[in-house]
């Protein structure tokens, strides 16, 4: 499914990103810069409400009553006539996906756990950290 946009700016080239939580913001502001509606997805995952992907157009004309979701993991491309459209990833990028995202936070904790003085600990964490000594 593509969704049209309302600014008609003609890129050179097909642009292609993988959707994640850390270029979520970068890839909406593009599609704010072409004039499309884009917004947060968001699901109910283990009772908390959480951003699971990117909703890309909207209900207007303009936008041809067509709404794309692209989920993390899933390859957001904006073709060359300033069309944008997503290809849902496969099982196997998908692992991959999350994968990469698991051991990114991973990385971040143990980053945030060189901190003596910090108090910030992962609910769940099986990460090599020494525990923290009582207070």
């Amino acid at each position: 499914m593509t969704v049209m946009t309302t600014a008609e700016r003609p890129a050179q080239t097909a642009t292609q990103w993988q959707l994640s939580r850390y270029n979520l913001n970068q890839i909406d502001d593009q599609l704010d810069a072409d004039g499309v509606y884009a917004k947060g997805y968001w699901e109910c995952i283990e009772g908390r409400m959480t951003v699971t992907g990117l909703r890309i157009g909207g209900d207007g004309p303009e936008y041809g009553h067509r709404k794309l979701v692209a989920k993390l993991g899933d390859t957001i491309t904006r073709h060359a006539k300033g069309k944008y459209s997503v290809r849902a990833a496969t099982p196997e990028q998908a692992a991959a996906y999350r994968r990469k995202d698991a051991l990114l936070a991973e990385q971040r904790h143990q980053y945030l756990d060189l901190d003596a003085d910090s108090a910030y600990t992962v609910p769940g964490c099986i990460c090599a950290c020494p525990p923290k000594p009582a207070a």
